[in-house]
């Protein structure tokens, strides 16, 4: 057995420890009252919308939200809808200087960090103790690549939130003015702010992640092509073949009939 590296023993926090984890859910209206913990509690947010109010700042909570609140801070939840989360209570000093909110990225880091320590901390496993540490210590690197990035400006959060509610909900025939509302403004605000920050519009990320899916269905499965668009959002087979043949300039059929004989499937055409 190798010892480690001098780097990687300096990387381990010893000022940080595991207590407990979990998944949590609560239905629309079921409030958490005021509470505190002797531990700080690092809350993140998987579906739903949701008030905190930690101390005296009140926090607007979506998926992707991922909150913390040092040891003896009252907090609250507001349950505006149904919702999920994965919490987590460590030990670390209750003044360390971590935000009290951060937003996932494009990977989903925070979430998969944190289900690893929800799972991580239900089983008594080899290696569990370790592999906490080692979550633990990949989660505060998380939290402070986050401090070290530039604010998100009111306008990059929205986008963000309607980005995700799309992640979630792309294989529903859910609608713009849906998704505009839920985050809280005008549908064509929300396609400004799209085109200003992704030069495309909220239809067209929609309309991406849909014929990204299908095409994953086209290459990986034999279900027939009404069963791929009912599980991408499409109304019809002829609704999928339209906007795949507009995405590759190829019908479901001769994209499925080249991968079948080896061929690469072509670009999209609108990414």
């Amino acid at each position: 057995m190798h010892d480690l590296p001098d780097h990687l023993h300096k990387a381990l926090r010893p000022w940080l420890s595991f207590d407990l984890a979990g998944p949590h859910e609560q239905p629309k209206g079921k409030d958490f009252p005021p509470h505190q913990h002797s531990t700080w509690e690092l809350v993140y947010y998987r579906s739903g919308h949701i008030q905190c109010l930690i101390g005296a700042d009140l926090y607007e909570c979506r998926p992707g939200v991922f909150l913390l609140t040092p040891p003896g801070v009252v907090h609250t939840e507001y349950a505006w809808t149904a919702y999920s989360n994965f919490w987590i209570q460590i030990h670390a000093p209750a003044d360390y200087p971590w935000p009290r909110i951060c937003l996932d990225d494009a990977e989903h880091n925070f979430e998969r960090v944190c289900a690893a320590l929800a799972r991580e901390s239900s089983r008594q496993a080899p290696g569990r103790e370790e592999m906490l540490q080692l979550l633990l210590n990949q989660l505060a690197i998380l939290i402070e690549r986050t401090q070290e990035r530039q604010l998100l400006s009111e306008a990059e959060r929205l986008v963000l939130a309607a980005e995700q509610l799309i992640e979630e909900r792309f294989a529903a025939r859910i609608t713009i003015q849906a998704i505009a509302r839920e985050v809280g403004i005008a549908p064509s605000s929300l396609r400004a702010q799209f085109m200003s920050l992704r030069g495309k519009s909220p239809m067209a990320h929609l309309q991406t992640r849909r014929v990204q899916h299908a095409l994953a269905l086209l290459r990986n499965s034999s279900l027939t092509l009404e069963a791929v668009a009912s599980l991408s959002g499409y109304d019809s087979a002829s609704h999928l073949s339209r906007y795949v043949k507009r995405a590759t300039g190829k019908s479901p059929g001769a994209l499925r009939s080249g991968l079948a004989a080896g061929l690469v499937a072509p670009p999209l055409q609108f990414l």
